[in-house]
Formats: structure tokens, C-alpha cells, sequence
């Protein structure tokens, strides 16, 4: 039965997880696999080069040494690991997943912050300590987005629910109300 890419990358990346926790070194690991990320958005194709069946291991060998030769030796492990099981191509999937249980690991939280106006720097803040309290994390990262049909007010969306503190909601309901 084959697996899909994002199983074999959550896999991948749970396993490197836990060799990071086993050797005390999963921020140096989260770090590493940041810089793995880069790279890859800096050299578009990457994973498709170091997976193209026509070309030899020797033609590929020597980009795959230069990725690792900056890192430590558990990430060069882990890298070469990648590459010789062929799943260099699923590498900025298993980075994604890496991540993903990295921010969960860690109480982090993505959140998506719909409002009407750009929020300054201490309601962002204020924002975040209050909703990371909320959601019983210690850490929230906002994705900001700006939408002045909300009128005012603020819509946050993080772990599969809404927050709507909109203007426009608020106006909606009362206007149910009314009509009822």
C-alpha cells in the first residue's frame, strides 16, 4: 500500500522530532530545518533535482553534501536519510510538518486576525496575550489580514474555530433580533 506524501511527512518529521527530543536538541533542530526551508524557497526545483530518476546518485551526491555540510551531524543524518530513501522532493513537506508539531509541542498557536484597520504594534500584543490565554497556549502568531467590510471589530480563526467579534456580525444579530 503506498502512502501519501503528507503520511510519509508526518512521519518523517515525527521521527526526527523525537531523535531532537532524545539528544536535548529540538530548538537547534527547529532552527536547522527553518535554514532546510530556505534553502529550498531559494533554489525552486530542488527537491524535483534531487529526484529526477535520470540523473546518477554520483551527479546528485555532491549537492546533497553541500545542503548538509553546515549542519550538525544529526540533521546531516537526518538529510541524507531523506536521500536515500528518495524523498527529497516531500522535504519542504516534512519541514511543514516538522513545524506543525514543533508549534503544537509548544503551545503555539497560528491564528488568521481579520480587522477592519491595521492593528498597531500594542493591540497586537494585547491581542495575543489575551487570546493566548484564551486558547491555553504560550504563544500565538497572527496572520494579519485587513477587511473593512467587517466594519470593525476583530475575527480570529485558529484550530478549526472562529472567533467573530465583528462589527458586522454584531449588527446582523441585532438585526435578526429586530426582524423577529
Amino acid at each position: 500500500m503506498k502512502l501519501d506524501k503528507h503520511t510519509v511527512a508526518s512521519r518523517y518529521a515525527k521521527a526526527y522530532y523525537k531523535l531532537a527530543e532524545e539528544h536535548d536538541t529540538v530548538e537547534e533542530a527547529f532552527d536547522n530545518m527553518m535554514d532546510i526551508r530556505q534553502i529550498f524557497a531559494d533554489n525552486p526545483g530542488l527537491g524535483l533535482v534531487l529526484s529526477d530518476a535520470r540523473l546518477t546518485l554520483n551527479q546528485k551526491r555532491p549537492i546533497v553534501e553541500n545542503l548538509m555540510k553546515n549542519f550538525p551531524e544529526l540533521m546531516q543524518n537526518f538529510v541524507q536519510m531523506i536521500f536515500d530513501y528518495d524523498r527529497m522532493n516531500d522535504m519542504e513537506l516534512i519541514v511543514d510538518e516538522f513545524e506543525k508539531l514543533y508549534d503544537y509541542k509548544n503551545r503555539t498557536i497560528l491564528a488568521k486576525v481579520t480587522t477592519a484597520v491595521p492593528l498597531t504594534d500594542v493591540q497586537k500584543e494585547r491581542l495575543a496575550v489575551s487570546f493566548a490565554k484564551k486558547m491555553d497556549g504560550k504563544k500565538v502568531m497572527f496572520e494579519e489580514v485587513v477587511d473593512s467590510a467587517i466594519l470593525g471589530g476583530v475575527i480570529i480563526e485558529a484550530e478549526h474555530q472562529i472567533f467573530d467579534g465583528s462589527i458586522r456580525l454584531n449588527l446582523e444579530t441585532l438585526k435578526k433580533q429586530i426582524m423577529k
